[in-house]
Formats: structure tokens, sequence, C-alpha cells
């Protein structure tokens, strides 16, 4: 993340981090030719994947498998599991979304992976409490926040800000991670907005980490996307969905 946001970095440095760990490199190789991308030619280097795909492309795929580390420390469990589908979902969709928005698709794509950074990183650490916590039935959205500071004086909206400040991530996606359960007020950005129809899109779709969640109608949930792209997102919803199915399962395959 560090060496791409420099404007002027090299290429053969990108790819000198990269070949750094061979089993990454493999990963990074193996995700660039799954439908998540879909590109027509086969990528067979980390430089061709670098000249193929652009640095912010490289920096989704690499923040996507750094996340899915999560799943293969040891400590897996069918939480982390839901998790990981829920903030690959919502990227999805963000990066569906920022199409029609014409905003960058890379930044939307990796605003939507981690937004919920918080909620890894407290499943990670108390796996047992926070298990105890996805079952609950809450009577809103934001009860959820509060049961979550109630046990561990933070909810993970504060704690995902608090670790991509630490991680130096730029602060539009700082603010992603802190904003994204509040509907979005006028004035917010439109990568706040696309990642709050994004996450809420992803749960009505089936892939919520929480039990019995609270997904809403489709009509409210994009209420705060402008009108046209409103009206373009019902009408490609049911391609969308398949969509989102069809990637996760082939990346979940293309890195077992």
């Amino acid at each position: 993340m560090k060496l791409t946001a420099h404007a002027d970095v090299q290429l053969e440095q990108i790819q000198q981090v990269l070949r750094m760990d061979a089993a990454f490199t493999a990963d990074v190789l193996r995700l660039a030719n799954s439908p998540l991308i879909g590109m027509r030619g086969e990528i067979k280097s980390v430089m061709q994947a670098v000249m193929m795909l652009g640095l912010e492309r490289i920096k989704a795929l690499s923040t996507t498998l750094s996340m899915r580390a999560f799943l293969t420390t040891g400590g897996s469990t069918d939480a982390l599991l839901a998790s990981w589908r829920h903030n690959l979902a919502t990227a999805i969709v963000c990066e569906r979304l920022s199409r029609i928005l014409v905003v960058d698709i890379d930044i939307c794509y990796t605003a939507g992976l981690v937004h919920d950074i918080g909620r890894l990183a407290l499943l990670g650490a108390f796996p047992d409490k926070y298990q105890g916590i996805l079952s609950i039935q809450p009577s809103d959205d934001l009860d959820l926040l509060q049961f979550e500071k109630s046990i561990f004086d933070i909810d993970h909206c504060q704690a995902g800000k608090w670790i991509l400040e630490q991680w130096d991530f730029p602060q539009d996606l700082c603010e992603v991670a802190f904003l994204h359960h509040q509907k979005p007020q006028h004035g917010a950005s439109i990568l706040l907005r696309i990642v709050h129809v994004g996450w809420r899109m992803a749960d009505l779709l089936g892939f919520s980490v929480l039990s019995k969640p609270i997904v809403g109608q489709i009509e409210e949930i994009t209420s705060v996307l402008p009108p046209k792209a409103r009206e373009q997102v019902l009408a490609e919803f049911d391609r969308l969905a398949e969509d989102v199915a069809f990637k996760i399962n082939a990346i979940d395959c293309s890195l077992v």
C-alpha cells in the first residue's frame, strides 16, 4: 500500500515486493486469472500482472489476499468465513456500482473489501465472545454497535477506523470503515454512499455475517444513490446477484 502510494514508483519495485513471497505471488496470479478480473488472456507472471492490471488493481488484489489470510491462521471459524464472504460480496457490489456512477473501480472495490476490517479484528481477537454477538436479533442496526461497545468498549466501526489509520490507509477509506453503518447524510462522499449501499445489498443477497440480519428492501437501500444510478441498479439487480455468487464461489475455489 505504501509503495503504490508514490506516483513515481517503478514497476520493478512492485514486482520485487510481490516476488519476495512465492506463495503470495502464486495467489496473486491465481486471483488475477480468476473470474473476479475476467481477463481474456492468461496472466503468467507478476510483471505481466502489474503491467496489464495496473497498480491500483494489484493493490486491491493484495488487500484481498491479506484479508483472506485471516482464514488460514489456524483459528478460522464459520463466523470468520462469513465475514470474509460478506466483505468480498460488498467489494464486488461496490465495483459494479462504481461502473454505474463512473467512480474509480479499484478504490471502490478496496473500500468495500476493508469496510468491515474492524469486525474481522474483533473476531480474530475474541472469537467466542463475538460468535455470541452474531446470534442476536437486533431491533435495528445500531443495536449491534451498542452491543459490541457494551462488551468490548469499542464497536467494529471504531475499531476499523483505528486499524486503517495505524496502517496509513487513505482518509476516505478510514471514513468508510467508521461511518458505513450510518445512512449517508447530505454532503456525504459518493464513496461512502457506494459502500453503505454495497454492504446492505450484500446482506440482502444472503452474504450477511449475522444469523438473522435486518436486510431491508432494495428500494430503500438504494435511496441514497442519485436517481439515474438507482434506476439502473434496480434494473440490474437479478444479474448482479448472480454475478456476486458466481465470483465468490470461483474465488473460494481458486484460493483453496
